[in-house]
């Protein structure tokens, strides 16, 4: 009598607190909403709590641009093994994009409302624009495009395939570059040195993590979880075609 033998059962990837992101890029709108309400009924300046704001939330940006490139960098490798498995630790990295969106919104809307430095709908779209400590503020507007593309590939990835997929995300190391350049050279605290300590730990540790993930990492002895990949992809792996 032939045995019967069922499939593995699927194990998708868990997703920690979604919800929390969009509250925040909600909680985020309304409060700036509100802001600029009590502003007007009030008869009160928006400045400098807006710069404040543009500030505090472009700091959490780079840091959080940080956090997803260690973590990204970390499944290559057995780095993060100890930290819990591989499908949580993707879950954990697209969170921190989750929240970069609305963190990005935050940003752009405190500078565009900011009476300090005047920035128009032109200067915070278009790179190098501004004319307010360039070219470092254009910096950082390309980064914040460049990373909008990263970001958006999570979701049509199974669309346009694993390796596309991957290689859009080979941009994520420009684009820390860049916004680490921009934060250095538009910063207004860049001076004081606990912003300065943080760029140097967080700049070295990315350098540190890509010169191992070089010399020792090997992507093929962790693949991808099955549930993040394309059908053609996982028909590929199955086949052994093409798969590294």
């Amino acid at each position: 009598m032939r045995r019967l033998v069922l499939p593995p059962p699927t194990v998708r990837r868990p997703e920690p607190g979604q919800d929390q992101a969009i509250a925040l890029l909600l909680g985020g709108a309304f409060a700036m909403a509100l802001l600029v309400l009590g502003s007007l009924v009030g008869g009160w300046s928006l400045s400098p709590l807006t710069w404040y704001i543009a500030r505090s939330s472009g700091l959490v940006l780079y840091l959080l641009t940080w956090f997803g490139m260690m973590s990204g960098m970390g499944m290559t490798t057995k780095l993060l093994a100890r930290l819990g498995s591989r499908g949580t630790t993707l879950s954990v990295h697209a969170y921190a994009f989750h929240l970069w969106y609305g963190f990005l919104l935050l940003h752009v809307v405190s500078l565009a409302l900011d009476p300090t430095v005047s920035f128009g709908p032109r200067d915070l779209v278009i790179p190098f624009a501004s004319g307010f400590r360039e070219p470092w503020t254009g910096l950082g507007v390309l980064a914040a495009e460049v990373s909008l593309v990263v970001g958006a590939s999570f979701g049509i990835r199974r669309i346009i395939g694993y390796r596309a997929w991957r290689t859009l995300h080979w941009l994520a190391f420009p684009v820390f570059l860049t916004g680490l350049a921009h934060g250095v050279g538009a910063g207004t605290d860049t001076r004081d040195p606990a912003v300065l300590g943080m760029y140097v730990i967080t700049g070295g540790s990315v350098l540190v993590m890509a010169l191992y993930r070089l010399l020792r990492g090997s992507p093929k002895e962790r693949p991808l979880p099955e549930t993040t990949l394309a059908p053609r992809d996982r028909l590929q792996r199955a086949s052994g075609d093409g798969w590294r």
